[in-house]
């Protein structure tokens, strides 16, 4: 059951009740209130229940709530958290043998399977900005674009062409380098016509002389507060990345619940810049310590593509 409670004289809440309803309710009893009594209460602020009935066939199999900071919830938990039938709600994610993400990029390991490339092959910049409308998607923020058709695109050596859908950050960063964690990632996330999902990451270390902010990711990171998509920004997405570098390619999931395989990933060599004040202001909403960060997984016999502008 549900109750709103409206306040005269002050704000308008909803409360959710566990109170469940049937045919067989009885009707609800009246109260008398003493005429003697009823100008004191009009003068004072007034909260009225109203109980509206809870949905009959309740989802008793929605899964369990996940996070990053909680022990009992967090990412060495997740394959763990039961719906409330008892049943695992993100199996993926505590899947020791599947081939989850992210992971540590070893350059060493790489070295036998370089080829000649770069991001520009594979990734299709729109000719203008594209508008992101802003959202929290437990706890991140999640900029969604409000127009599919946006021409940004990852396309691969097989023709499949996936369409950009959205983008969002973590710190630390996910995927490691050598076993090291870069102080943000980027993930743009891109789908395809039949739903198969790709993902170009691109890794941040705190701006610089050397390397300064990035002006697109800082207007995005000013926005992080927004709520229900009512916020938007405009950026230019070719902006976001490098596409003369090169990058590494593999097979993952996703890095958040459920945790889906088959997922094509691309990661940019190299860092950009972005703002130390900004990257922090980040980790603090989204709970601080230790950020929104999954920890690396086992390769699980994966090959890592490596791509580089020119052979070395």
């Amino acid at each position: 059951m549900a109750s709103v409670v409206a306040s005269f004289g002050g704000p308008v809440a909803v409360r959710a009740s566990s109170v469940s309803s049937s045919s067989n309710d009885p009707k609800p009893a009246l109260i008398r209130i003493p005429r003697s009594s009823r100008r004191a209460m009009l003068a004072a602020p007034v909260s009225i229940v109203i109980a509206t009935r809870a949905p009959d066939s309740a989802d008793a199999s929605a899964p369990g709530e996940w996070g990053y900071a909680d022990s009992s919830n967090g990412p060495l938990r997740w394959g763990d958290i039961l719906d409330a039938d008892g049943k695992a709600s993100y199996p993926a994610c505590g899947c020791a043998a599947c081939q989850q993400s992210p992971i540590d990029l070893v350059r060493t390991a790489a070295r036998g399977n370089v080829r000649v490339g770069s991001l520009a092959e594979r990734l299709v910049a729109p000719d203008k900005p594209v508008t992101l409308a802003v959202s929290q998607k437990h706890g991140t923020p999640n900029y969604v674009a409000t127009d599919r058709a946006n021409g940004a695109a990852v396309v691969a050596p097989d023709g499949a062409r996936y369409d950009f859908d959205s983008l969002h950050f973590h710190t630390p960063a996910e995927n490691t380098v050598d076993g090291v964690a870069n102080a943000m990632e980027m993930h743009m996330v891109h789908v395809s016509p039949a739903g198969d999902v790709a993902v170009l990451g691109v890794l941040f270390r705190h701006a610089d002389a050397d390397s300064p902010a990035n002006a697109e990711v800082t207007k995005l990171l000013a926005k992080i507060a927004a709520e229900g998509g009512r916020e938007k920004v405009r950026v230019n997405l070719g902006s976001l990345y490098d596409s003369g570098a090169g990058f590494w390619e593999w097979t993952g999931s996703l890095t958040t619940p459920p945790c889906s395989g088959n997922v094509r990933w691309l990661l940019q060599k190299g860092t950009s810049g972005v703002s130390a004040a900004q990257c922090e202001a980040f980790r603090e909403h989204v709970g601080g310590y230790p950020g929104n960060a999954r920890p690396t997984q086992p390769l699980n016999g994966r090959t890592v593509l490596s791509f580089d502008p020119t052979r070395s």
